[in-house]
């Protein structure tokens, strides 16, 4: 009874201290082509500490932007890093401003709620504002599991009446993640 107790007692350790994988990501660069005349993403990705790299600056929506500018997002993996990039065939849903803002309020709440002045769910047209970021980690929590570790990089294109008006460009770093627990 004594060795099943103390054999007991080792898996319990071992389990404990055993390392576990992860994917740690952080932000790598963000950029902004053109629309700046509907919304001006003054972003900069910066060294935090020597881990973290965090998103911070103000995003200025200069007129009324409503669902009528439809944005789309186009995925590229380059797995080694090395900014050799390939197309992936992944995308987030199509949407309007509004409907991408209350998807975000209600499925992702707790990584909102920090930006100041961000509109409030059913807020349409979002109004001329600016929206503040200070220290933002990237969200892995947001990120399916089967990702493999690289560079990705999402561009986001604005399309109005069949024309791209607004076009930026973030790009992440997922590497793997050995923690000890």
């Amino acid at each position: 009874m004594l060795v099943w107790k103390h054999c007991l007692l080792l898996c319990m350790v071992a389990a404990c201290v055993q390392p576990s994988f992860g994917v740690k990501a952080s932000f790598e660069r963000f950029e902004q082509f053109f629309g700046q005349e509907y919304i001006d993403f003054d972003l900069r990705v910066r060294k935090y500490n020597r881990t973290e790299m965090t998103l911070n600056g103000t995003i200025f929506v200069n007129q009324p932007i409503d669902d009528t500018i439809v944005f789309s997002t186009d995925v590229f993996l380059s797995r080694l890093g090395n900014q050799q990039f390939q197309h992936y065939p992944m995308h987030l849903p199509t949407s309007g401003l509004c409907e991408f803002l209350d998807h975000l309020h209600e499925e992702y709440p707790a990584f909102i709620i920090d930006i100041a002045y961000i509109a409030q769910p059913s807020e349409c047209p979002v109004t001329e504002r600016a929206m503040h970021i200070q220290d933002k980690l990237f969200p892995t929590e947001v990120l399916p599991e089967s990702l493999s570790t690289g560079l990705w990089k999402m561009v986001i294109s604005g399309t109005l009446n069949e024309t791209i008006i607004m076009r930026y460009m973030f790009s992440i770093r997922l590497s793997d993640d050995y923690m000890t627990y």
